[in-house]
């Protein structure tokens, strides 16, 4: 790294760095709970259930955008070329999808059953507090494992642009977060993730922006001089992104929606109206921010030969190099909240899990709503301090130590979904099947690594799934009065039969459905098999044949919102 370009922005960047830090514990402040009072818990846990929709939609943006997707995505964009929109661009869209569809169902249920968490939507559906345990011991793994990928992201700005000495970093970055998360838990976290999000899609378009005037527009033609196809075809310059593994790579992620702390920004939502606008927002700028952002940034260093320490470094080394020193600052901000943000959302979701879900509903029946959130602000530590241990630790770039810890919540998510959609699925299923799932997502993980070239979050769900349905099936259902309560509430709200709500009948709907596996396939394999190196108005082939694809999946979101009949008077 270039230590004379370091020095001349040192101040500049440590006074940002200094004014971020400000604002989001005074955000944090603002949302914090009021102690003693009847809504605090509510406010803890759910944020008060009155997000709007610019909040709801900027705060489920911020937990997804996190420094494995801005360090990682850049980082491997660098190393691999434009393969790495195989697995950072088709799953945007079917998510929000499902934020919109799932999450309505998700936030009518809470608030007519009053849940606070999604483990209070397993134990009423399945009859019995066991039905939590999944869920609280997915979280518990996931969330010390990928906060600590947040705080290596927070780590690797503020030693790379500051000068702060990693551990220092580590630290100052962890105490921050802390402090904003315990005043006010998800409450807080949408706050702060509103800024974080702000600052980060500034940061990120504006980092696209200087890709192309740092290659005076001609960005694709010296990415292929450089480095020749490879540089813009799937696998990419290291093998790493075949069609396959990017199919399942983004069914990972797309089950990732399901984990703790999106199902608690479904509960928080103020209406199934404000979940479709939130969807909409986020639908449009996440992707956005990866591929007019951080790829472009990404291909970039690659095509100027830029040298770096580390692959996931490449973003705040052209931000120093080449942005200046106070428009690099600004990104200097961004990055550091999109690490911040997602790590925040798991801080809230983990201590939550382990205070409400765990202790007071499992261990203590008993427990006041003080000694809850007591334990909920103590865990926040402990995490932190784990986390810390793990980054420090960590041998592996952010990308790979991301696309990991996104796993563990793929093995929750057909027991999740079961228990509002599939009427048959009982509770010995929705125990069993998740770990059974996650003996197998372990294998792939650390034994047999992407095997066959299929993610290890697919081979996880996919087992999860098979399980359920064979255990389900194998086991008594549950009572007609839950199927009524649940299940067949759902089916009032949507207008459908009970034995049909895992699947569109609409035939619109399913044609809209369709391109959004469609658009997936058509991403992943198109990357491989179009390798023309003749550039359309500057462009590569490759990189518009992705755009043109986001574009229809936008049409056939648009086409599923407007068409899905969501009727609230039913409850």
């Amino acid at each position: 790294m270039n230590n004379a370009i370091l020095h001349e922005s040192r101040n500049i960047v440590i006074v940002t760095i200094i004014l971020y830090f400000a604002a989001t514990l005074y955000l944090g402040y603002r949302g914090r709970t009021k102690k003693g009072s009847e809504s605090e818990l509510k406010d803890w846990a759910v944020a008060g259930r009155n997000l709007g929709a610019i909040v709801l939609g900027l705060a489920w943006s911020a937990t997804y955008f996190s420094s494995y997707a801005v360090l990682g995505v850049s980082g491997q964009a660098y190393t691999e070329g434009l393969s790495v929109m195989n697995l950072a661009t088709a799953y945007f869209v079917p998510t929000a999808v499902i934020m919109y569809v799932f999450g309505s169902a998700v936030n009518i249920l809470g608030r007519k059953n009053g849940y606070m968490s999604v483990g209070d939507l397993l134990e009423d559906r399945f009859e019995t507090k066991w039905a939590r345990l999944p869920i609280i011991i997915t979280t518990m793994v996931f969330s010390a494992y990928y906060t600590g990928i947040q705080l290596m992201g927070a780590a690797v700005v503020l030693e790379q642009l500051a000068g702060i000495p990693y551990v220092i970093a580590l630290i100052l970055g962890s105490l921050v977060l802390s402090i904003y998360v315990m005043m006010g838990g998800f409450k807080s976290t949408a706050l702060t993730d509103t800024l974080q999000a702000s600052l980060l899609f500034l940061a990120l378009f504006g980092g696209g922006l200087i890709a192309v005037k740092i290659t005076n527009g001609g960005l694709f033609k010296m990415l292929i001089d450089k480095v020749g196809v490879a540089g813009i075809t799937s696998p990419g310059l290291k093998g790493l992104a075949t069609p396959l593994f990017g199919i399942s790579f983004n069914i990972n992620i797309i089950l990732y929606c399901f984990g703790y702390m999106f199902i608690q920004w479904m509960l928080a939502a103020e209406s199934p109206g404000t979940l479709k606008r939130a969807a909409s927002i986020y639908s449009v700028i996440c992707p956005a921010g990866y591929i007019f952002g951080s790829i472009l940034l990404g291909i970039a260093g690659l095509a100027l030969g830029i040298e770096v320490v580390k692959a996931d470094y490449i973003f705040p080394v052209i931000a120093v190099q080449f942005f200046g020193p106070i428009i690099g600052a600004v990104v200097v901000a961004g990055v550091l909240g999109a690490t911040q943000s997602t790590a925040a959302s798991v801080l809230a979701g983990v201590s939550l899990c382990t205070s409400y879900d765990l202790y007071q509903r499992i261990i203590n029946p008993k427990a006041s709503e003080k000694s809850v959130l007591f334990i909920s602000r103590a865990m926040s530590v402990l995490i932190l301090v784990g986390s810390i241990v793990l980054a420090m630790l960590a041998k592996e770039g952010i990308m790979l130590l991301g696309a990991i810890g996104i796993s563990f919540f793929s093995v929750t998510a057909p027991s999740i979904l079961a228990a509002i959609f599939w009427p048959r699925a009982t509770k010995q299923g929705a125990i069993w099947a998740p770990f059974i799932g996650l003996i197998v997502l372990l294998f792939t993980v650390f034994v047999k690594k992407n095997f066959l070239g299929i993610h290890p979050g697919l081979w996880g769900s996919a087992t999860a799934l098979i399980a359920l349905v064979v255990i389900s099936y194998m086991t008594p259902k549950s009572s007609d009065e839950v199927i009524d309560r649940i299940p067949g509430l759902v089916s009032r709200i949507y207008h459908k039969d009970i034995n049909s709500l895992w699947f569109p009948t609409n035939p619109g709907i399913v044609i809209a459905a369709m391109v959004q596996v469609i658009q997936m396939l058509a991403i992943c394999y198109g990357l491989k098999y179009i390798t023309s190196t003749k550039l359309i108005m500057g462009v590569a082939p490759q990189y518009a044949w992705v755009v043109c694809w986001w574009g229809i999946s936008l049409l056939s979101m648009w086409y599923i919102f407007r068409n899905t009949i969501i009727d609230e008077l039913k409850i």
